[in-house]
């Protein structure tokens, strides 16, 4: 089936500074369009997401990947880098984002912070500018942080917020019930959608992927619902190559079993394409 992927990344360590890619060899090198797995028969449309360069860099790295386009025919969309946590100042980085006609959302990583960041006043602050910009917020979390997001989300309601990487669950080792835990009380929340994306980073690589992951798929499905989940591949961190990237749609499709063709539809192209608001190139070709 052909996707909207939902979470890529491209880097050029030449070009702009990405501190954490030191520590990770197989990733200090750069990532650009003609490496990408996405081909005519498998991604009609792609949405890139920060990459984590240096935070004074963000506006840099939007204009590099829009540069980009020509050879990325898929790209429709960017989640740019938005100090959220500087409250109402943000709103000064949101109209300099709002100037470039492929910023559809934003983030900032919550990964490493405590719940007092992300429910700090500046944060929420931050966020509502971000709703009243029109944008999306793509929220980067573990899964022990589940419960602040889901407070975060009742903060700031008219925030839509994206869930990337189903909330990181510990796919290595199968522990899904506290994970599931969270996720239920979070999808009781009906402005966040999550992404079905970076199993690949959390899953024990020793091991085949499908096994692991197919269970926090079927979970997050039930949960959130095929009109709230949309698939992505994290590429280049949670897979590489046409075959495995090829095999991570198949896996999510499996999961599905069942499902009606709106539904797989929805996960497949609809969630994404309504959440970031999508012109694919169909449409280009048709106007």
């Amino acid at each position: 089936m052909e996707v909207t992927d939902s979470h890529v990344h491209l880097w050029d360590p030449a070009a702009l500074d990405y501190a954490w890619l030191a520590d990770i060899p197989t990733l200090n090198k750069p990532f650009l369009p003609p490496d990408l797995p996405h081909t005519p028969a498998n991604t009609r449309a792609a949405v890139f997401v920060q990459a984590d360069c240096r935070a004074d860099q963000a506006l840099k790295e939007v204009d590099w990947v829009s540069s980009l386009s020509a050879d990325w025919p898929q790209l429709a969309g960017i989640v740019a880098f938005a100090p959220i946590s500087r409250g109402d100042k943000v709103a000064a980085d949101l109209g300099q984002l709002l100037q470039r006609p492929l910023v559809r959302g934003v983030r900032e990583l919550f990964q490493d912070q405590d719940a007092s960041f992300i429910l700090d006043t500046a944060t929420l602050a931050g966020a509502r500018q971000v709703a009243a910009a029109g944008m999306t917020f793509d929220a980067c979390i573990r899964f022990a942080q589940l419960p602040a997001l889901a407070e975060f989300a009742d903060r700031v309601p008219e925030l839509v917020i994206v869930l990337d990487h189903m909330g990181k669950p510990p796919i290595a080792s199968g522990a899904i019930a506290a994970w599931s835990t969270g996720m239920r009380e979070l999808a009781r929340r009906p402005n966040v959608v999550v992404k079905i994306s970076g199993a690949g980073a959390e899953a024990d690589r020793g091991r085949p992927l499908a096994p692991q992951a197919l269970p926090f798929i079927a979970e997050t499905l039930q949960l959130f619902g095929a009109e709230r989940c949309m698939i992505g591949s994290d590429w280049p961190v949670s897979l590489s190559g046409v075959d495995e990237y090829q095999e991570w749609i198949n896996t999510v499709m499996t999961a599905m079993a069942g499902a009606t063709e709106s539904e797989r539809e929805a996960v497949a192209h609809g969630t994404a394409a309504r959440t970031y608001r999508l012109e694919t190139a169909t449409t280009k070709a048709k106007d």
